[in-house]
């Protein structure tokens, strides 16, 4: 997949610097034909014979002469622009879940504080401090930088604003150890985002959230100010507004314990190698259940059963909008689940039949 990737990027590039000239010569162009409508425009104006005089039909020539090379360069233009869409569609197939390398969502000062106390956890005193903080590319700028799959997404997304988070060391001992184990912590928090890591000037590779076998929040350096109800709150935050618009985010702050467990069920699935679209479209169908349903369905995800998120989604809010007891709308799901598995019967079809039949399995 590397040298597709790296093979699409070369031809993505210089599809655009071709796209970048066509796009010159039309403007080259314009101005051509406009100088000569407005030379014969002149000509006519100064001319007594009006029409009949030569000059008058030389310069109407070249204008006709004039249009027509900007009608071949709009042709040329379109044509490259072509080709580039095509090349990005290839692209956007063959990275789909790499577009997390980007950050996600606003960067707001709570964000800044959790980058903050990221770099305060990790600092020793003794060696020189790992710099943590956020970088913003505007359209039009490239970072290519980076290794075949990110010059790729800056050239797919260049005509967005982009922004990242860069962890730099230096080469002391364990910079590079320690920098990975913050990026790790980064990533887990910041919906997925992977920060780019730079060790001496150079760019180390680092493992995303989906990577198995590494150590969890629980191996990781406390966050000041992040440890206590309030700062595991704003962790939640933090997570939700990497797939959620603010409106739902407050929505879900006037229900704390809801907030939080949308957050574990988006760092869960963060695991997954979803994309963020797709995580972000199976939290939205979640954010109105109540907290011990998505508890459940928590419990569900974690287990990898074999029924899918649209199934387990579909029959959770079915039983939490029917039962006004949500402990039992709960119970009931997972009622829902074990007989689904026991009898074959699909699982929304069983959550349906408690429903119209009042039994309680």
């Amino acid at each position: 997949m590397s040298s597709t990737i790296e093979t699409l990027e070369r031809e993505l590039g210089e599809a655009q610097l071709i796209r970048a000239d066509q796009q010159k010569a039309v403007i080259r162009a314009e101005n051509a034909h406009e100088a000569a409508c407005a030379a014969r425009d002149d000509a006519w104006t100064e001319s007594e014979g009006f029409a009949t005089d030569d000059e008058v039909e030389r310069l109407s020539t070249l204008v006709y002469e004039r249009r027509r090379q900007l009608y071949e360069a709009i042709d040329r233009l379109k044509a490259a622009e072509g080709k580039e869409r095509r090349i990005k569609s290839r692209l956007m197939y063959v990275l789909p879940a790499e577009r997390r390398r980007y950050l996600s969502g606003a960067v707001d000062g709570e964000f800044e504080e959790f980058l903050r106390a990221v770099e305060a956890a990790y600092y020793d005193g003794r060696s020189p401090g790992i710099e943590v903080s956020v970088v913003t590319e505007k359209p039009g700028e490239l970072d290519l930088r980076g290794d075949a799959t990110w010059r790729a997404l800056e050239r797919l997304y260049s005509g967005t604003v982009r922004r990242w988070v860069e962890i730099r060391a230096g080469r002391s001992p364990g910079a590079a150890e320690k920098a990975g184990a913050m990026a790790r912590q980064v990533a887990y928090y910041a919906g997925g985002h992977v920060p780019r890591v730079f060790v001496g000037g150079e760019e180390i590779q680092t493992d995303g959230p989906s990577t198995g076998g590494r150590t969890g929040p629980e191996g990781w350096r406390p966050l000041a100010g992040f440890d206590g109800p309030k700062g595991r709150l704003a962790l939640a935050r933090i997570t939700a507004r990497r797939y959620l618009d603010e409106g739902s985010v407050a929505r879900l702050s006037k229900r704390a314990a809801s907030l939080g467990q949308i957050a574990e069920i988006a760092r869960l699935y963060q695991t997954m190698n979803l994309t963020g679209d797709e995580i972000r479209w199976r939290l939205e169908q979640l954010i109105s259940l109540r907290l011990e349903v998505l508890e459940a369905v928590y419990d569900l995800t974690g287990d990898r059963r074999r029924f899918s998120f649209y199934e387990v989604a579909r029959a959770a809010r079915l039983l939490d909008g029917h039962f006004p007891d949500s402990g039992v709308a709960a119970e009931a799901l997972l009622r829902a689940v074990k007989r689904a598995v026991e009898t074959g019967v699909p699982l929304v079809d069983v959550a349906y039949l408690s429903v119209t039949s009042g039994e309680g399995f």
